[in-house]
């Protein structure tokens, strides 16, 4: 009998001891997959406000249109300046400014501008150059991400399907300037929703009881205040 009770003893403790690893091991297996999860949301968050900045900066406006905002990224084009050259001291101490010289060097009129002093003649060129160059869009916004899929802006990773919820709205500030406000913004719902439903449930909780009027998931940008496009990651 006394082999028995110990047998079981020491299976409880096994058990025990298992259950008490599966429950710290499943909190850090939660918090590493959150981690890789919310790092993809914000990237394509980051990705949205890129978008909106540049068209906002190229039509006077943002959008609360996904269609709008990734034809803009497919078949935009916007500008590069392009500029070489510089005036002396010399030029500068008397009196010339970038301004005038441009005026006389876009002129076309060589001999004006050698005239005033604008021609280098080691490049038999005019000494300062102040060019755009016009590009594509996704080129411009995206560097260096050649694999970059604009129709992807709209949706959320590991989020099944779903897509951002996106808004524009206009604010007065405390000065009376009007001003025009976005917000992108997925729950955290949306793209945990397949994970341990208590953990989830606990992490958006978590959010709900801190101060302030805070918003369970990932945002950038805001439809109640001017943030500058910040994100409630940053």
């Amino acid at each position: 009998m006394k082999v028995v009770m110990r047998v079981l003893l020491a299976v409880a403790i096994i058990l025990l001891a298992y259950v008490s690893w599966r429950s710290i091991q499943g909190q850090v297996d939660f918090d590493a997959e959150v981690a890789k999860r919310d790092k993809a949301v914000i990237q394509r968050l980051v990705d949205i406000r890129t978008a909106q900045v540049a068209l906002r900066a190229q039509s006077g406006s943002y959008t609360a249109s996904f269609d709008t905002l990734i034809q803009f990224v497919k078949d935009g084009r916007i500008a590069t300046v392009v500029k070489a050259g510089d005036l002396t001291e010399a030029q500068l101490e008397a009196g010339m400014t970038e301004v005038k010289a441009m005026q006389i060097i876009n002129s076309g009129n060589e001999k004006a501008i050698r005239d005033a002093g604008l021609w280098d003649e080691t490049k038999n060129a005019p000494q300062l150059v102040r060019d755009s160059i016009y590009s594509p869009a996704v080129q411009v916004l995206y560097p260096n991400r050649r694999n970059f899929i604009p129709d992807s802006l709209a949706f959320v990773p590991y989020g099944n399907g779903a897509k951002f919820e996106m808004g524009v709205d206009s604010l007065i500030t405390a000065s009376g300037y009007p001003i025009q406000v976005f917000e992108a913004k997925t729950h955290y719902s949306v793209y945990l929703g397949d994970l341990d439903k208590r953990l989830v449930d606990q992490k958006i909780q978590e959010v709900l009881d801190r101060p302030g009027n805070r918003y369970p998931g990932l945002q950038v940008g805001s439809l109640e205040m001017a943030n500058n496009n910040a994100g409630n990651w940053e």
